[in-house]
């Protein structure tokens, strides 16, 4: 799959904060805004948005504390925090009739505002955690938090640190991501998310909001996924009135980087039979 080098890099101030996106696509193409997961950033989806913004607005936002988008001092990283940025973004952009599609943290944000703002919501993809996440998750990350090591003598530290949780990703995918991720500072090499990030993940709660969600969604899980299991990805879909479920064989929960061709072909079937393709 070809990756993007040159995507159109877009910053906003918005909520005291200074947030980047990266955009692609045609301008007057329909928005479809993309947010990744805890510890991740937007170049996370450079394998999938080249090939979608031929027909879409593609939209990457690097969510609060991620990437080069700033950190909140002191620490201000709820599920609120987010919805707020998010909403934001939305907003200055004038962004209407959306597509959202979300990985992990960044599917909570994609489908709690799709069942707050059904009228500007034309679809959802929900990738990879359940609707209300087990307290092990941010039992996970708390540990996390507490062990990580602040830097890396090496960039390979980094990779083998991804690898542990995307065991099918190919090396030189992994390789690329790592080199749009750390930062390198007096021969050591930083991530580019605030720690804090870590320690703050919310008590979500999903499930009274899924009915509200009108648009057609896809809930999409790894296969061998550890963080969504396939009966709470079916009782998520069949809860939202147009829910339906997918799996992708050969991923865990980044199944975005463990298959990308196979992701990107669910992603692209879905979006052909609800007519945005």
């Amino acid at each position: 799959m070809p990756v993007d080098e040159a995507p159109r890099e877009q910053t906003l101030m918005l909520n005291g904060l200074r947030l980047r996106f990266l955009e692609r696509g045609p301008v007057d193409g329909r928005p479809m805004v993309f947010l990744h997961g805890t510890g991740d950033n937007a170049r996370t989806w450079d394998l999938i948005a080249p090939r979608l913004a031929s027909g879409f607005r593609v939209i990457a936002l690097d969510q609060r504390g991620h990437g080069k988008s700033g950190w909140a001092v002191p620490p201000s990283y709820q599920c609120a925090d987010y919805m707020l940025d998010l909403a934001a973004l939305i907003d200055s952009l004038g962004l209407e009739g959306m597509i959202l599609l979300g990985h992990s943290m960044g599917a909570l944000h994609a489908s709690l505002y799709a069942a707050l703002n059904p009228d500007r919501v034309a679809a959802l993809i929900h990738v990879d955690i359940e609707p209300r996440p087990p307290d092990w998750n941010r039992k996970y990350l708390l540990g996390l938090y507490k062990n990580l090591p602040d830097s890396y003598a090496a960039p390979e530290d980094f990779i083998a640190e991804i690898e542990k949780n995307a065991p099918y990703a190919r090396p030189e995918h992994l390789r690329r991501l790592a080199e749009k991720s750390l930062i390198q500072r007096d021969a050591r090499w930083y991530r580019t998310y605030d720690r804090e990030i870590l320690a703050r993940f919310d008590h979500y709660d999903l499930l009274g909001n899924l009915s509200d969600i009108r648009c057609p969604a896809l809930v999409v899980r790894g296969a061998e996924s550890r963080v969504l299991g396939r009966q709470a990805a079916q009782q998520m879909a069949g809860a939202i009135p147009a829910g339906e479920m997918v799996e992708i064989p050969r991923a865990t929960h980044p199944a975005h980087l463990d298959n990308p061709d196979g992701f990107r072909e669910v992603v692209t079937e879905f979006l052909k039979s609800h007519g945005f393709i």
